[in-house]
Order: structure tokens, then sequence, then C-alpha cells
């Protein structure tokens, strides 16, 4: 896998972190292997926190039609769910660091089987932290329609991470295109970052003709696009870790493009749309570089002195032509 640091600042009290742009198989313990190589460099390469994608350990696997299909997939989801793989993920959690020096967190998306419902989730693993406890776990809302067979959508619980270099909110994939959402975590919950874990598709047509405009990859557009606005309707940072490359189950083409946006919206690093990469970014300064984009143009302070919740519907008025 190529690896990609870049060093935010000299400041060395900042974390580094590092986003995982990785093709994910259909293979569970491949992909369990690719991600414990991935988190043995992070130990040497004094990383604090990790971000894998969506379904790292399943992988996003389905284009499925049949019952006959959708048993299968059920099944190969269950085979990865976190109970299944609990001695591995325990090697990870004791090998985390918790004097700030080392690798302290690792964001993971999985799996998750709750009274007899399966539920696309997102976990913490950190020394201070029970990764089974229900407040800890954040459930994906959103659920495109192909997903809906399979999972069951969260309720509208957000999960907040505080640690000593900012605090963060979680989406998972879908999620992102809700633009409520994401203003809860930035405007009700205060965070300094929003972390997306996706296995966002990249081939979509759209096109124009009589404005000689045309796009074969649509969603990859939008996946720019959504983070991007996200940081800066927001002005929080933006971290955004995809799935790359075309699966060997489905053969749908994901988009990669794992990346950092800034809270001006600005993007200041960005993963292949190819093949695997690893993003370090060093020293990067979350919690004081969002506030100093604040006190430039703080947005806030118009949303909170003008906005206000309607009590109820307005009403829609037909005008006869």
């Amino acid at each position: 896998m190529r690896i990609v640091e870049r060093v935010f600042s000299e400041n060395e009290d900042y974390p580094n972190l590092l986003l995982a742009n990785i093709h994910i198989s259909a293979n569970i313990q491949q992909n369990l292997n690719k991600m414990e190589d991935i988190l043995e460099l992070a130990h040497y390469k004094d990383v604090n926190i990790v971000i894998f994608p969506e379904l790292c350990v399943t992988g996003y696997i389905w284009e499925a039609n049949s019952d006959i299909e959708a048993t299968q997939v059920r099944e190969h989801l269950l085979s990865g769910e976190n109970k299944r793989i609990a001695p591995w993920i325990k090697n990870v959690w004791d090998s985390l660091k918790t004097d700030g020096k080392g690798l302290e967190y690792v964001l993971f998306n999985n799996v998750r089987e709750k009274n007899g419902s399966l539920y696309n989730a997102a976990y913490v693993l950190n020394k201070e932290i029970d990764y089974n406890e229900e407040e800890f776990i954040y459930h994906k809302i959103f659920l495109p329609k192909d997903e809906q067979r399979y999972f069951k959508g969260g309720t509208d619980k957000r999960l907040t991470i505080d640690t000593k270099w900012g605090r963060y909110g979680l989406l998972i994939c879908y999620d992102l295109n809700f633009v409520e959402l994401a203003r809860k975590y930035a405007f009700t919950d205060e965070v300094d970052a929003i972390i997306t874990m996706a296995a966002w598709r990249s081939e979509a047509t759209r096109e124009y003709p009589e404005m000689n405009v045309k796009t074969d990859h649509y969603y990859g557009f939008l996946w720019q696009l959504m983070n991007s606005s996200k940081a800066a309707y927001n002005q929080v940072w933006s971290l955004g870790v995809n799935t790359v490359g075309a699966h060997d189950k489905s053969g749908v083409y994901f988009w990669g493009g794992s990346g950092v946006w800034a809270p001006s919206g600005l993007q200041l690093l960005q993963a292949s749309n190819i093949k695997d990469e690893l993003l370090i970014i060093r020293n990067i300064d979350i919690k004081e570089q969002a506030h100093k984009e604040r006190d430039e143009f703080d947005y806030r302070i118009d949303f909170h002195s003008v906005y206000r919740d309607m009590e109820e519907p307005g009403k829609y008025v037909g005008y006869l032509t």
C-alpha cells in the first residue's frame, strides 16, 4: 500500500491521524489481516488515531435480487459480526496506548446483531471505553434502499467522542447526505470534526447533452461535494474515509477519495480513487484551527440569533394558472 504523509504543523502536541483508503474484499480473514498490518504500521509511525471505512470486516458485498442471495448475504454478514471476531478485537484493544504518545483510538465499522436484527454500526476502540456499551456505539441512521434488506436503521441517537485533541462526531456513508444530522453535531454537540466512514460508490451517470456536460462518476462527485460542504457550512473539520476499487463479489466500484477537509471547506489531502492508499496527517490542529476559522467569520453567531424550529408545518397555498 502506498503511504502518503503530510505535516500540518510543527506542534507535536497535536495528534497524528491515519485514514485507511483501502479495498475491502469478501474474504473476512483477508480483511482482518490487512487491518492488522495497517495497525502495526500505525504503531510504528506513532499514529494516535486510525479510521477504517464502512463494513471493513465483511465488505459491502450485495447486488442481490433473489431471496436465496439475500440469505447468503445475511449469513456472510453474521460471520463477521463482532462476537465472531472477538479475539481479534481484544488483540487490537490490548495494543492501544494511554500515554498520548502512541495509538489510542481505532474507529471501525462492522455488522452488529441486536435482538435478532442487524445494524450497520460504528465502534470506537480505546482503553477507557467499553466498545460493547450502548452509549459508545453509533448505528447508521439513513439506509439506502438496497441496504434496508439486511439492516435495521438506527434511531436519531448521535455519537460524540471527547478526546484530548478535540470532540468528534460520527457518520456512516449515506448519513452524509442529510444536512440536519451534521448540523446537529456542529451546532448542538459543538464537535470540532465530523468523521464519515463509508463504502461510497463511484459510478452513476448524469448527462445534460444540450450543455455538453456528462459524468460517469456522479456519486464520486457527490462524495467530494458533501464532504466539502459539510465542513464549510458547519465550520468543522470533515474526515472522510472510504473504500476503494471494484468489489470482488458484487463488482461494484467504490470511489475511494478519502480525505481531510478543513473548516473552510478546502480539501487539504485526498487519497487515490483507484488503489489502496494510507493517508497520515501529522500534528493536525483539529480543535484550535476550527476556533481560529470561526473567530475570523463565525456563522454560528448569526445562526443562533435568527434560527428557530418551526412549531408546526407551514400551509401549502396553490395558485390557479
